[in-house]
């Protein structure tokens, strides 16, 4: 199996998280680098694609030049399937699954090419109305590469850095710390610096109020002025355990955050983030925070995940009663969030499992 990587740790995730829960499957992965001007192209070339012939070295030579992909590299790989996450990543999925005459996987609606044009598209459940066929699958979140023992081993790593006196503060009052990850800015939302001000005050207010620690990060789309707001907020707190500012690191901590933390506070502009930490069994307390348009199509996603108990959702404003609420309660064994493995067990039985009279792939 080939992984068609756009880099974007999100979109890595996804796709890591479906391979991982494969049987019996050799993932290799492949890099891109693809400009705007470039992916034009190639999306006209996957469209001439659908009703021409062109030749494999062709379609190596286009990917090549526009993806900064090495002829060797691409040489290499003779996949089964491939399977990619992110609309750069599209057309180059769709030209490989051509020239090597192979099964195409993608997660994410496709913005551009088709569905039609894919053996399996792994779509959102709100992206339902837009994205319909026999060969589209819908998950409640996104896929995700969190396991239990990745965020177990993690955490006990994230726990090795904490100063010696925090630790045993922890370990004498019995208390999980509490997780927060500060999103950014998206097509659909906006966290202005004096809303992640906010955001960091009401969570340390709470964490104040419940004698609990705090582990907290920012997202690479953070803004520059949001993320010093929050920084100003929390850094000097003393009931500031761990912030790792993602301008000033290329470390991921989320799974730690989530390994050690029994509740993670997490900005709804994140789809990801609050599918990583329900699939790591822990609760995520979604909070709104700005909207650039009045609806908001993952309402629903979270609307759906409120009333299945994995998430709570919430504004800042009622943040500090609600997270009192859920430490008041008693702690409750989650149901499995686990749409990689649901992904995956479709992809084996589509592709690797023979119907009567055809040949799965081997």
């Amino acid at each position: 199996m080939l992984i068609v990587s756009d880099g974007k740790r999100g979109h890595v995730h996804q796709t890591e998280g479906v391979v991982r829960k494969l049987h019996n499957v050799v993932g290799k992965k492949l890099e891109i680098t693809v400009t705007k001007p470039y992916y034009i192209f190639l999306v006209l070339m996957s469209f001439l694609a659908r009703r021409m012939k062109f030749s494999q070295p062709l379609i190596l030579f286009w990917i090549q030049k526009t993806t900064g992909a090495s002829m060797a590299s691409l040489m290499k790989f003779s996949p089964d399937l491939i399977i990619s996450a992110g609309s750069l990543t599209h057309p180059v999925t769709f030209l490989l699954g051509k020239i090597w005459n192979c099964r195409t996987v993608i997660c994410m609606r496709p913005s551009i090419l088709s569905p039609r044009d894919f053996d399996l598209v792994i779509a959102p459940r709100h992206d339902e109305r837009r994205c319909r066929g026999e060969n589209i699958i819908y998950t409640m979140g996104a896929t995700s590469h969190i396991s239990e023992g990745f965020i177990v081993s993690e955490g006990m790593t994230l726990w090795a850095k904490l100063k010696p006196a925090i630790i045993k503060d922890i370990e004498e009052n019995h208390h999980r710390p509490l997780g927060l990850l500060v999103g950014g800015d998206s097509a659909l939302n906006l966290i202005p610096p004096e809303m992640g001000g906010a955001l960091a005050r009401e969570t340390l207010k709470t964490c104040q109020a419940n004698n609990l620690y705090l582990f907290s990060t920012t997202s690479r789309r953070t803004a520059a002025d949001t993320e010093l707001a929050v920084r100003r907020e929390i850094e000097n707190h003393p009931r500031n355990a761990y912030l790792l500012l993602a301008s000033e690191s290329p470390e991921n901590p989320v799974p730690g955050i989530i390994g050690l933390c029994e509740i993670v506070i997490v900005t709804e502009d994140s789809v990801s983030m609050v599918s990583e930490i329900i699939s790591g069994g822990k609760h995520a307390v979604v909070v709104m925070v700005g909207r650039r348009k009045k609806q908001n199509k993952f309402q629903r996603l979270f609307e759906d995940l409120r009333d299945e108990q994995y998430i709570t959702y919430t504004t800042i404003e009622n943040l500090a009663e609600d997270i009192s609420t859920l430490l008041g309660m008693k702690k409750q064994g989650l149901k499995p969030f686990d749409e990689s493995r649901k992904v995956a067990t479709e992809i084996e039985k589509r592709f690797f499992m023979a119907p009567p009279g055809k040949e799965a792939i081997k």
